[in-house]
């Protein structure tokens, strides 16, 4: 194959607007490395090297679960290509023993490693639902057949999108497939069937073509068996598109050597167009909201895409957009995983809005859809906390950790309530076992160091504070704790603390107050700097101490 024809078909690979979601999503760039990790561990293996592809193997299925169609990708190599290998010689019987001799123990191998992830997986993964309850709700969101029909029409929307690359769309809208005397699934179904015939038919003929196909199939074969909650998603396409660009090598390559400078103006010009669309596309994902405001109106009946757009209006202070948004995913799915989330996200405004009752009945409509998820009891009980219900309060967090003993969400909550209730003891008992449950819980470690800085542990409240600046470097309240307790103990570092402090939380009026008394105290007194964090404190509602204004100039002096 032409090295020239190799590099700009990998460029159009590249540049593909299809290809946009992969290198976007933070979630999908997963997909880089496995697809790296696959093509590298088959060049590797075509080099006649065995160790390597195995370690590539690993790497690919600890970045991804798809990497699993590796083997079969190689097993395909074999079938179809083996006399390119130098495998058949010899006459047919003669090749599979000296393929079996050359490549069993290989085969074996990676079998073995294959196994032994599954099982790794399912032991993990079972372990996971069972202490932490990650899944709402585990009842299926189709049947199986139902999954193999619907994945046979997103297979060739894949296709239209890879030819015709618009509208692109994070979360797609399409039927689910319940029957195959759906024209659309009927077709899809019979189009796969022609795919999968012409491997064997071009075996001989086309090889590569053949394998290409086969390449096609396989990596996307892992959808149809996996139950997906978004069944078509644009970075699902990346590795399975390898396949149609190695076709479109072999049927251009007669013309690339014949016209060599036609084809790289053609080409050149579809870099063009895709770098125009790549550039229309990556503005749309410049933030969160811009990127759901155009999934929810190139899917406008994409419940996940209103409730998402829903999230970004609420951050933006935009509550009234926010609870339309909301509402609008309700009547658009009935999906329960979705009814769940959405009365969560409701929930949260009423309880911003100070609409106490409003919130109880999202929360409780989200009990009666799913009485056994224990988040919902969190929130429940934190919206009686505000309401000054504590007895209820603690009624919820107690219902929640009956059905999740295990929730560090809810440890914290009893933590922080028996922390302002000055029980320390049960406070620090509380905040201990949310940091067993939960080792990344930094707000866990941040409420133990009030602890111990209540019991005059301070340099465990400092170390127990710095935990929690690791696990989450951009807590305000944290840097506040340690420049307040640097401060006493006449630390320098205080100073960094405390400016960090109101670097994140511009509205942190006292943490402006204590820095304007901490340039008031240095030698020489910074009086402009603590002039202009007093003014802050005092323009945030803090009632400032008179005595320390008159002292910076701030009020007259008697």
């Amino acid at each position: 194959m032409p090295f020239g024809l190799i590099l700009l078909l990998s460029l159009l690979f590249i540049a593909h607007p299809l290809n946009s979601e992969t290198v976007n999503y933070i979630s999908c760039r997963s997909d880089l490395l496995l697809t790296f990790f696959i093509l590298a561990g088959l060049l590797s293996y075509l080099r006649g090297r065995f160790l390597l592809p195995l370690f590539l193997y690993a790497l690919g299925l600890l970045s991804k679960e798809t990497a699993l169609v590796f083997p079969l990708l190689l097993f395909a190599y074999d079938f179809i290509l083996r006399e390119s290998c130098g495998i058949g010689e010899g006459g047919h019987s003669q090749s599979a023993f000296k393929w079996f001799q050359r490549r069993g123990v290989f085969y074996l191998v990676i079998i073995g490693i294959s196994i032994s992830y599954w099982v790794y997986r399912s032991i993990i993964f079972s372990l996971s639902a069972k202490a932490i309850l990650l899944a709402p709700l585990s009842s299926p969101i189709r049947n199986f057949s139902s999954n193999i029909l619907t994945q046979a029409v997103i297979t060739l929307f894949y296709l239209k999108l890879f030819i015709w690359p618009h509208p692109l769309n994070i979360h797609p809208t399409l039927p689910i497939i319940n029957s195959l005397f759906n024209p659309l699934a009927f077709i899809s179904v019979i189009f796969i069937m022609i795919m999968f015939i012409l491997i064997f038919i071009l075996r001989k003929r086309q090889p590569l073509v053949s394998f290409s196909l086969a390449w096609y199939l396989i990596c996307i074969f892992p959808k149809f068996y996996a139950v997906l909650n978004y069944p078509a998603m644009e970075h699902h396409f990346y590795l399975p598109s390898v396949g149609l660009y190695l076709i479109i090598a072999c049927l251009t390559r007669n013309f690339y050597l014949k016209y060599r400078r036609k084809f790289i103006y053609l080409a050149c010009g579809l870099l063009g167009v895709f770098t125009i669309l790549v550039c229309f596309r990556n503005y749309e994902w410049r933030d969160a909201f811009s990127l759901w405001r155009a999934t929810a109106k190139n899917s406008p009946s994409s419940a996940t895409a209103h409730n998402n757009l829903g999230i970004e209006y609420a951050q933006r202070g935009f509550k009234t957009e926010a609870k339309e948004e909301f509402r609008q995913a309700l009547s658009l799915s009935k999906d329960k995983n979705v009814h769940l989330m959405v009365r969560q996200n409701l929930a949260g405004i009423f309880l911003d809005e100070g609409k106490f009752q409003d919130a109880i009945e999202q929360l409780n409509a989200a009990i009666r859809i799913h009485p056994n998820y224990y988040f919902i009891y969190h929130l429940l009980g934190n919206v009686y906390i505000k309401q000054g219900k504590t007895e209820e309060a603690e009624k919820a967090w107690a219902k929640g950790l009956s059905v999740n003993p295990l929730s560090s969400d809810i440890q914290e909550d009893f933590g922080f309530l028996y922390l302002q209730q000055n029980r320390l003891k049960e406070a620090k008992d509380y905040f201990q076992k949310a940091i067993r449950s939960d080792p990344d819980a930094y707000l866990a470690y941040f409420g133990l160091g009030e602890v111990l800085e209540l019991e005059s542990d301070i340099e465990g409240a400092i170390k127990d504070y710095l935990k929690s600046l690791l696990l989450n470097p951009d807590y305000a309240y944290s840097y506040y704790r340690l420049g307040k307790l640097f401060i006493q103990k006449a630390d320098r570092r205080a100073l960094r603390y405390l400016k960090e402090a109101v670097i994140l939380a511009p509205d942190y009026a006292v943490a402006h107050n204590d820095l304007a008394v901490f340039y008031a105290s240095m030698d020489p007194p910074q009086l402009e700097l603590a002039r202009k964090h007093a003014q802050k404190a005092i323009a945030l509602g803090y009632k400032a101490d008179k005595e320390f204004l008159k002292k910076i100039d701030l009020l007259p002096k008697q």
